[in-house]
């Protein structure tokens, strides 16, 4: 910020004296700041003191901020003391829950409880058998389940505990890249804001979320926000008189000032209000849907079961052996019971919400590395359906580096190659290196930078650089090239009062004291009549600063009146500037008087200077310095990402504050405006009803000279005839735009805080292309969880069918209530399908081929034609494939079925093991297989960069070999395991899923 008329309480216009830092007690306690703020109360600051006092007794400079060095008469700040007595600008972290608490909360399941509860039954009976009957094994059934149960339950804890770091990691991410603006030293410097102390002076403008309380140093037209903590939809004008108090997390929405920081972390305000609040996170649209489908499947899945359980036991009664003694049948009871509730627990589809989260975890990690933030979970998944793109031009499709490159500046055109030399020695030509000559650059130098609010900033390894808007940097460079740096400007001149810059003005103006000009003003032609100690300096919208000037510079250095010849030239000037894809800045000045400067004359009438409520002081008799065309090269990678948009089906608009013919060269330069596409300014827009909006909405493009609210009505319409829109925004006034759409980004490093907080996506780079990543991890995200879907639903379709035959065949042959599928087997193919598979499809990293396909409408079904086909076709093989080696196997291997039997209820454990095994190799194969949910062929695409997936499955093979070989006596199989035959049928089947799944897809349309 330039530098500034100090408007400190007492009057006075320097700082107060440091203070000796060295004291061993702070004079002000945080409580006593929380009674400053809240509420608000002025009489308790003038009660400490006032302003002076505060400032005194934190040992702070108000010019110069905290002193971090030694210097004469100063000490450096101990900032660690400061942070000890008035605490880190963090809140306390939420306290994390340990893996034992996730797990204990997975032991709440009702299902697993009663699968527990029966599983000691079981284990109480195979234990009175022992000691009965003798059968020594009899207790080990109920034991391997509770085992299983207690794996199931690990394994989802791990899982959810791993969600959790992950998301913390994110979230502390985020938090890092918030920074603030201070003075130290009497230098402006960029700090982190956790680094910010109480006695920090922040420099505060439009756009920024306050991170502390404060209390107003200096400034002009600052206002704030205050509604997120008052409730008071009004913006508060801050001033020493009416409300010197600034709250945290509240928002800046306009103006320029300092603040003194007074309460941070738990202390201030909004961190008092977040630490009263413990929110649990929404679930996205998403996982909403699938719970209510995985509640579908679920009362489905119970509704088998207990037909079976019922079914069951009515044909046990009727079938069973008329021998049997009270413990044998309420032990088969137990297992009928025992098999409905391992039933359940296949059925219940907990991987469902489970995978979407694993997903969006995995999707949100990764997508840091392409340089998108997700701030809200549901954006990730609802960016792969975006079926528009409304983005801003600045920085977004652009690579935001501003340079001068073309102008006509006191009537003398030039190029960049002309810069400095030759625009120097044709200016003012009437007398080249003249005093006059001087004297004007000079002032123009002066007015571009005095009537700028960039300024340098010292880095941490102590370089410099400009920091602030891209075009007032541009300017600045400018100034500098021709000799004329705004350091010696703002040495010796002085800012009396800005009017900022705003998307609805589209200008910013200063009023300057700058000495007496009387002497350069004659030499000009100006008669001064009301003195030359104060000039008002203005740039903007080159049409704006045009239509309000009556007189101009001339290339002889005189001011004389614009005419309409004149006018018609400088217009022409614009649209061949804008036709070259340049931004336009036109900038001039006007001596005023003390009376119409607010700061000198505080009680003078506002109304004079203001029409329907708009400042036109800068606006009214303004004398055109020129106009000049400002480049800004598009970034190289744009045209390619807005072909893979349009390619994708996403539909790309600009919207931009650029005039019309500006806009229309960017737009065709970056592939956005095609030959039928309409172009468009904000105002003609605005001002369409209804109707005709949405006949132009389909081909409007490109959207020029738009504000912010012409922005927002944009996304409303385009909402309003179904598209799923997303937006791009910066500015504190973009805001209502970006919550309006569906997704909306702001720029990581051009957005101001309210924009970022405001929007559910931070682009990191301001780039285009980040943007279509976002695309692709969303459309990532949406096809992970259909694969794990249509793997699952196969899953369920056939292990419900398998255990229903095979249990009432078991009761009718065997007499006995013995699924192919048993209890132990069950749990463990649900482990496989709940967890694991939820994992490894929920991993497979975006592709371009995403981009091939047209994005989903809001009404299509989670489950396509394609999908629905292919989980009833594997359905059908896997349950054809386990009932052929259940009723055939004993008469295919009668050796083997004949030497391996259970000594308790004589069943084929050979035949169980083909069966088992068998269907765990499905599953496998069927996994790979789901890969795929279009009739894309290739399930193998990819899968070598997924690490996660290729573990997972050859993790899952290799348990299955040792549960088959070494683990039969638990798992009701073949205890001498199986052969090399019988491993190569087994895995011949679980191949046949792929086959099946190329016929399926090979399958026309009915």
């Amino acid at each position: 910020m330039p530098e500034q008329q100090q408007h400190s309480p007492d009057g006075t216009a320097e700082g107060l004296p440091l203070t000796s830092s060295s004291s061993s007690k702070f004079e002000l306690s945080p409580n006593q700041f929380n009674e400053l703020v809240d509420p608000k109360s002025p009489e308790k600051l003038h009660a400490l003191g006032g302003l002076s006092a505060v400032l005194e007794k934190l040992h702070v400079e108000a010019a110069k901020g905290l002193s971090t060095v030694n210097a004469a008469g100063q000490q450096p700040v101990d900032f660690a003391a400061r942070q000890e007595y008035y605490g880190i600008n963090e809140l306390p972290q939420p306290k994390e829950k340990s893996l034992l608490e996730f797990m204990w909360n997975a032991m709440k399941d009702k299902i697993l409880i009663i699968l527990s509860v029966a599983a000691v039954f079981e284990i109480g009976i195979g234990i009175y058998k022992t000691f009965s009957a003798g059968e020594a094994t009899g207790w080990i059934d109920g034991l391997a389940i509770c085992l299983a149960i207690i794996i199931v339950v690990m394994v989802g804890s791990v899982n959810d505990y791993r969600k959790q770091a992950q998301f913390r990691k994110l979230n502390n991410f985020g938090r890092s890249l918030v920074t603030v603006k201070v003075i130290r030293d009497g230098q402006q410097v960029v700090i982190p804001a956790k680094d910010l102390v109480v006695g920090d002076v922040i420099i505060v403008e439009a756009g920024d979320v306050l991170p502390a309380d404060g209390i107003f140093l200096e400034g002009f037209n600052v206002q704030c926000d205050e509604s997120a903590q008052t409730g008071e939809p009004m913006s508060i004008n801050k001033s020493h008189e009416k409300d010197p108090f600034f709250l945290s997390g509240t928002k800046v929405t306009n103006g320029v000032g300092r603040m003194i920081t007074i309460a941070i972390g738990p202390n201030s305000m909004s961190g008092r209000s977040l630490l009263a609040l413990e929110v649990e996170p929404d679930d996205t649209p998403l996982q909403e849907k699938l719970s209510r489908l995985a509640d579908l499947i679920a009362k489905v899945g119970g509704a088998a079961a207990l037909i079976m359980v019922v079914l069951l036991i009515i044909l046990y009664f009727i079938f069973r052996e008329p021998n049997e003694t009270v413990v044998d049948i309420v032990k088969d009871m137990l297992d009928v019971i025992i098999s409905g509730v391992t039933l359940i627990v296949v059925a219940v589809p907990e991987g469902l919400p489970l995978a979407v989260t694993l997903s969006l975890a995995y999707a949100t990690i990764r997508m840091l590395k392409d340089q998108n933030l997700v701030r809200h979970l549901m954006a990730c998944e609802t960016m792969g359906n975006a079926t528009t793109i409304c983005s801003d031009k600045t920085g977004t499709l652009t690579l935001n580096r501003m340079t001068v490159v073309a102008g006509v500046v006191a009537e003398v055109e030039f190029e960049l190659d002309d810069i400095p030399s030759s625009f120097l020695n044709q200016a003012v030509t009437s007398r080249p290196q003249s005093d006059l000559h001087k004297n004007i650059l000079e002032l123009i130098s002066t007015s571009l930078n005095m009537n700028s609010t960039a300024t340098e900033t010292t880095k941490a390894d102590g370089s410099r650089e400009f920091s602030g808007s891209k075009t007032e940097i541009a300017l600045l460079q400018f100034t500098d090239k021709i000799g004329f740096p705004y350091s010696a400007s703002r040495e010796s001149n002085q800012v009396v009062e800005i009017v900022p810059f705003s998307s609805q003005r589209k200008r910013m103006s200063t009023f300057v004291r700058t000495g007496d000009r009387t002497s350069v003003f004659e030499s000009m032609g100006l008669p001064v009549g009301n003195g030359s100690e104060f000039i008002l300096f203005t740039k903007g919208a080159s049409e704006i600063i045009l239509g309000g000037s009556t007189r101009y510079v001339n290339s002889h250095g005189k001011v004389v009146p614009l005419d309409k010849a004149r006018r018609a030239q400088f217009e022409d000037s614009i649209n061949n500037f804008a036709s070259q894809a340049l931004r336009t800045i036109a900038f001039g000045f006007r001596p005023v008087g003390a009376s119409e400067i607010t700061s000198q004359n505080p009680d003078s009438d506002s109304e004079a200077s203001t029409a329907n409520g708009e400042d036109t002081r800068d606006v009214t008799d303004i004398i055109l310095f020129g106009i000049v065309g400002i480049q800004d090269p598009l970034r190289p990678e744009v045209p390619g990402a807005v072909r893979q948009c349009q390619k994708a089906g996403v539909r790309v608009r600009m919207v931009t504050g650029d005039n019309l013919a500006t806009a229309r060269a960017i737009a065709r330069g970056c592939g956005i405006l095609t030959r039928d596409g309409i172009v468009m300014e904000g105002p003609q827009f605005r001002q369409l009803s209804p109707e005709e909006m949405d006949e132009i909405l389909p081909r409007l493009q490109v959207l020029a000279r738009s504000s912010p609210n012409d922005k927002q009505i944009l996304v409303n319409a385009l909402r309003r005839i179904g598209d799923t829109v997303a937006v791009t925004g910066d500015g504190t006034n973009d805001a209502p735009a970006l919550k309006a759409a569906d997704v909306g980004f702001s720029m990581g490093i051009a957005g101001t805080e309210v924009a970022k907080e405001a929007s559910d996506i931070v682009l990191m780079d301001d780039n285009f292309a980040s943007l279509v990543k976002a695309v692709m991890w969303g459309r990532s995200v949406y096809d992970s969880v259909r694969k794990f879907l249509q793997f699952q639903l196969t899953v369920n379709v056939s292990a419900v069918v398998i255990t229903l035959f095979t249990s009432v065949y078991s009761i009718v042959v065997y007499k006995v209530p013995v699924p192919a599928l048993t209890a132990i087997q069950l749990l463990w193919v649900n482990l496989i399908m709940d967890t694991f598979a939820a994992l490894a499809l929920a991993t497979d990293p975006p592709t371009a081929a995403l981009l091939n396909r047209r994005p989903s409408s809001r009404a299509e079904s989670l489950i396509s034609f394609d999908m629905w086909r292919m989980i009833i076709g594997q359905g059908i093989y896997q349950i054809f494939a386990c009932l052929f080696l259940y009723l055939a196997g004993p008469s295919l291997w009668p050796l083997k079925a004949s030497g391996h039997q259970d000594g308790e209820k004589g069943l084929d454990l050979h035949t169980a093991a083909m069966v088992f095994n068998t269907f765990v190799m499905m599953q496998a194969f069927n996994e790979i297989n789901a890969r795929s949910i279009t009739r894309d062929f290739n399930v193998f695409a990819g899968i070598h960069h997924n690490f996660i997936f290729i573990g997972i499955w050859v993790g899952t093979f290799v348990m299955q070999v040792i549960l088959i070989q070494f683990l039969g006596l638990v798992f009701k199989t073949d205890p001498a395991g199986l052969d090399g035959v019988d491993w190569a049928i087994c895995i011949a089947f679980g191949a046949g899923s792929l086959v099946v799944g190329v016929l399926i897809r090979l399958l026309p349309d009915w």
